[in-house]
């Protein structure tokens, strides 16, 4: 929320709509890929590793200090006093 600013409200939607066309996908993906392989359960699980894997290489680039909207700029406290 304090990333997103004025924004929080189309980011929050924004992750629930990827998330949610991430499963429809994968579900829908996984049946054909499944009826296409003869029932290579194997295959499948191995295509959802893949992807899993790809999402956490993305993961360290995600700044979650600089803000959507940058009318305001966050405040970064260290502890010190």
């Amino acid at each position: 929320m304090d990333i997103g600013g004025k924004y929080a409200g189309t980011v929050a939607g924004t992750m629930n709509l990827m998330g949610n066309l991430a499963g429809v996908s994968s579900s829908t993906f996984g049946g054909y890929l499944l009826q296409s392989t003869g029932g290579n359960w194997n295959l499948f699980v191995s295509v959802l590793a893949f992807v899993y894997l790809g999402g956490a290489l993305c993961w360290p680039f995600i700044d979650p200090v600089t803000r959507l909207d940058d009318s305001a700029p966050m405040r970064v406290t260290t502890g010190r006093a």
